[in-house]
């Protein structure tokens, strides 16, 4: 002992060496937040964002920190006599560790290894010496704070608070301050998450040490010891989004000269991660009810804003699929089916047809003979022969009717036109096939498209990035909605209704199993089940489904072979979710120039009374039918 002591007293007496500190270099990241304010990920090679300042951390922190690690920290000039004896004590005896200030710490983590000799304990003495010249307490405190590990990944204490409690540093109270003052022995062997009784053993340890410097009072710390250790950790949420996130933010970067990895940024994404949590939900509980042979089917899904835009979740996968693959939300082009019907039908509207127009329900060839030759046909029969309401047809989704909606009533580049307008940019083939969704959309444009549905015209293009601010909190980027007036309110609310009874009683009443609230939609199966769609939309979100193989020429089979099987179930149990914490609007806005007139469903026109078949449909009032002139009550002579 006094041969340690001697030692200790030599190392102390002898000047440091003189040496220039190594520049300091640590990795800061740049991260994304949720909407609503959730850490959704980090952007660098290490998890660790610059506090800027010692306020921004709980005093708690601090003190469980100095009472814990340096009780002398504020009186030493980097070296502990005290400490330092321990340490030569262990260091001689083989175990070289502990004894090391705050300051000998921290220049170990920023300049040295983790070698245990007593050659790198003399240059971590010489190094500490220096960072006390160059910097105050305050500011090797921060340093430190920023510098420090705490297990799985998570460096310092900014990373730390949100990966472990969800919270910014400032707001920690001392049971939580402790926890993680607890970890910097050894962050892996207390690892909360995975060790939870070593990590509490810890945490009451660290809060013990409060009570010997006078912090704590000694039933307060009985009372904290009983405490459970209320992790809340940060959710594993949005992986596609982020990934997506991270594409569109280095390209709005690199235009301003900036670095996502070089630069420490803040990104404000449009994610809501309640919504997010509803969307991964849904589509796990979908996944377990599919046979094992359509385990690997992989699903896009993405959730709007119905009047900003903004995305509010997205799966670009199955549950299982690398975020870092193919975002089959917004990069895969398939092939819509049915869920294409709304804008054929729609643009009908628009001149001037009325849900009641009667429209041929019957087989047809097209380009008969040549290699152009199409013969359409209904899912389940060869049709009726007899003409049905155009709203039969769209709540059924009829093919033979929309072939003849198309062949008779309007023109494929008409319809083609029309899609664009309301937000499919992907290129459409103008041929009479679009009318039964041909053309390749991702689920991205049609969630757009069925958005200028939702809002009563207005389409709103769907954007991930709120605004990129730098790490003083000057933004350096936000978002401008782009957004236009597309369609008339009245021809909107009108498609509206019909796809309402898509829900209520047609192809999406599998819906209805979990969601009871305002929704309007339509399904899609793609020729011999290679796709399956339903998107569909309440008042505030729409939300468009697909599901498939990345091989077009593999199929969906058995029962969750149709958009109604396996896409409107994942829709329902999202929405269903969601509605428990989203107010929502309780119905569709009523335009001004709908009213709800008797229609005659052999001509489409105002029903007389003498018109046989008729019911109750929504009509534009500025496109008013004329009267059914086919059905009269007989001969009306004046005076009789």
């Amino acid at each position: 002992m006094r041969l340690t002591i001697a030692i200790v007293a030599f190392i102390l007496a002898v000047p440091a060496t003189a040496q220039t500190l190594p520049p300091i270099e640590l990795k800061y990241a740049s991260y994304a937040l949720t909407e609503d304010g959730v850490l959704l990920d980090y952007f660098g090679e290490e998890r660790r964002v610059r506090l800027r300042s010692t306020g921004s951390v709980s005093p708690w922190v601090i003190r469980a920190l100095l009472a814990t690690e340096d009780r002398d920290f504020y009186n030493h000039d980097g070296v502990s006599l005290k400490g330092l004896g321990r340490a030569m004590l262990e260091s001689l005896t083989g175990n070289t560790q502990g004894g090391s200030t705050l300051t000998m710490q921290l220049a170990r983590n920023l300049f040295l290894s983790h070698e245990r000799s007593i050659s790198r304990k003399l240059r971590e003495i010489d190094l500490a010496r220096e960072l006390e010249k160059k910097f105050s307490k305050d500011e090797i405190l921060l340093l430190y704070l920023n510098t420090v590990y705490f297990g799985g990944g998570t460096y310092g204490i900014w990373a730390a608070a949100q990966e472990y409690f969800q919270k910014n540093p400032a707001d920690l109270t001392i049971i939580e301050s402790c926890l993680l003052v607890g970890l910097l022995q050894s962050p892996e062997n207390y690892l909360p998450t995975k060790y939870p009784d070593r990590a509490l053993r810890r945490r009451n340890l660290v809060l013990h040490n409060l009570v010997d410097v006078g912090r704590l009072r000694e039933e307060e710390y009985q009372r904290l010891r009983r405490e459970g250790l209320g992790l809340n950790p940060r959710p594993r949420i949005g992986g596609h989004f982020a990934e997506w996130v991270r594409r569109e933010a280095e390209t709005i970067l690199s235009a301003k000269g900036q670095s996502l990895y070089r630069d420490q940024l803040r990104i404000v994404t449009t994610l809501d991660s309640r919504m997010q949590i509803a969307l991964e939900a849904a589509v796990e509980e979908q996944w377990k009810e599919l046979p094992e042979n359509m385990q690997d089917v992989h699903v896009g899904a993405i959730m709007t804003d119905v009047h900003s835009g903004a995305v509010r979740a997205l799966m670009g996968g199955n549950p299982e699929a690398p975020v870092r693959g193919l975002n089959r939300a917004v990069q895969s082009r398939r092939q819509p089916g049915s869920a294409f019907k709304p804008f054929l039908y729609a643009s009908l509207l628009e001149q001037g047809y009325t849900l009641a127009t009667p429209i041929a329900n019957s087989p047809l060839v097209v380009d008969s003979g040549t290699a152009r030759e199409w013969r359409p046909m209904n899912y389940s029969d060869n049709g009726s022969g007899v003409a049905v309401p155009m709203y039969f047809a769209l709540r059924h989704s009829l093919n033979l009717v929309a072939a003849h909606a198309m062949m008779e009533l309007t023109t494929p580049e008409r319809v083609a036109a029309f899609a664009a307008r309301m937000g499919i940019r992907s290129p459409l083939p103008a041929y009479p096939s679009l009318a039964l969704g041909t053309g390749e959309v991702t689920a991205v444009e049609m969630a757009e498209a069925f958005g200028s549905f939702a809002s009563m015209g207005k389409r709103s293009k769907p954007f991930f990035i709120t605004r990129i601010e730098n790490e003083h909190t000057r933004v350096l980027y936000r978002a401008r909605p782009d957004t236009a007036t597309v369609l008339d309110s009245a021809t909107a609310f009108i498609i509206t209704d019909a796809m309402r009874a898509v829900i209520d009683s047609g192809t999406a009443t599998s819906v209805r199993r979990f969601y009871a609230g305002p929704a309007a939609g339509k399904t899609g199966t793609s020729q011999q089940s290679a796709d399956a769609w339903f998107v569909g939309y309440t008042p505030s979100q729409v939300l468009a489904v697909w599901a498939g193989y990345d091989n077009p020429a593999r199929k969906l089979s058995g029962a969750f072979r149709t958009g109604g099987a396996i896409c409107a179930p994942i829709w329902g149990r999202c929405m269903a979710r969601i509605s428990r914490f989203a107010i929502q609007d309780s119905s569709f806005t009523f335009p001004s120039t709908v009213e709800y007139r008797t229609l005659c469903n052999e001509t489409g026109l105002l029903a007389t009374d003498d018109c046989p078949d008729t019911a109750l449909y929504p009509v534009n009032t500025r496109l008013l039918p004329n009267e059914c002139n086919e059905h009269g009550g007989g001969w009306w002579i004046f005076g009789w």
